[in-house]
């Protein structure tokens, strides 16, 4: 391991500016780095779901004895999760020692041929994402050269992760908060469409759209947009939802005063189902 060698490997996980920027690439080159430059034989890293469950999610191109190893999913599985658990470095010397801590884990690792295991926990300011395990074939300590120059990867690798997944949130914000921006200006030009139509206040059309949504289990949006360009039968629509709304006023009440109040709706539902007609009729 030199300096040259090490510095080119900071500035490779430091370049992470593309618009392309692939995290599963990134970590598996992470982990190809961390063999390279602390000359082990095997890599994997590990990162955290939203449920804070470890998955692997990248390896060396020399980790296929890793593939046998348990699934990172409890403290007990191994150095990765105790890692990640702790937000500290775990470093076994050899595996051998570590058969009453690991039993499953060592048995297995042992057996695909590795003596020993460091690992770093991925983390950036107590924000722990995942943990990175550098396998080795022999039995030996860490030097602390190795593991500043292992902090200064995963350093590098939780920051560039962490952004991605900040971009990506404001994207995927930024994507909700047009879809709204959408949908509501989607809706106030059906409600100008039914107000037209029947001749009735915006905000009387806007109660009858979205009575006519809820009685018919229907996105508003979604009945809006096809109210405005025209695959919805907004004359169905105006006779079910001022029908409901007769039978309705016509049940809340009893003699002469539902009788005045149905009378009236019946005169407003005949106005405007004929405006309904005349205008469609005009146009």
């Amino acid at each position: 391991m030199c300096e040259q060698q090490v510095n080119k490997a900071v500035i490779e996980l430091a370049d992470t500016l593309d618009e392309q920027f692939d995290i599963a690439a990134f970590l598996r080159r992470l982990a190809q780095l961390s063999v390279d430059l602390l000359v082990a034989d095997a890599a994997r890293v590990m990162l955290a779901d939203n449920h804070a469950t470890l998955q692997v999610v990248a390896s060396s191109s020399q980790a296929e004895a890793l593939a046998g190893l348990p699934p990172p999913v409890t403290p007990g599985d191994g150095p990765g999760p105790e890692s990640y658990e702790s937000g500290r470095s775990v470093m076994c010397a050899d595996l051998e020692t570590a058969r009453a801590t690991w039993p499953a884990y060592s048995a297995i690792a042992l057996a695909a041929g590795f003596r020993s295991v460091h690992t770093w926990p991925l983390t950036h300011r107590h924000h722990v994402i995942g943990a990175i395990e550098i396998y080795r074939t022999d039995a030996g300590h860490c030097t602390d050269a190795e593991a500043e120059v292992a902090l200064t990867l995963v350093h590098l690798a939780t920051i560039s992760v962490l952004r991605e997944r900040r971009r990506q949130d404001a994207d995927t914000l930024a994507g909700q908060l047009q879809q709204a921006l959408n949908s509501r200006l989607v809706i106030e030009q059906a409600k100008g469409i039914l107000a037209e139509r029947i001749q009735l206040g915006v905000d009387q059309a806007f109660a009858l759209l979205r009575g006519h949504a809820r009685r018919h289990q229907l996105r508003l949006a979604t009945l809006a947009a096809q109210v405005v360009d025209g695959t919805y039968d907004t004359s169905r629509l105006i006779h079910t939802e001022v029908r409901a709304q007769l039978d309705a006023r016509s049940g809340s009440g009893s003699g002469a005063g539902s009788e005045r109040r149905g009378g009236r709706s019946g005169a407003t539902l005949r106005a405007g189902t004929s405006n309904d007609r005349r205008g469609r009729n005009g146009r």
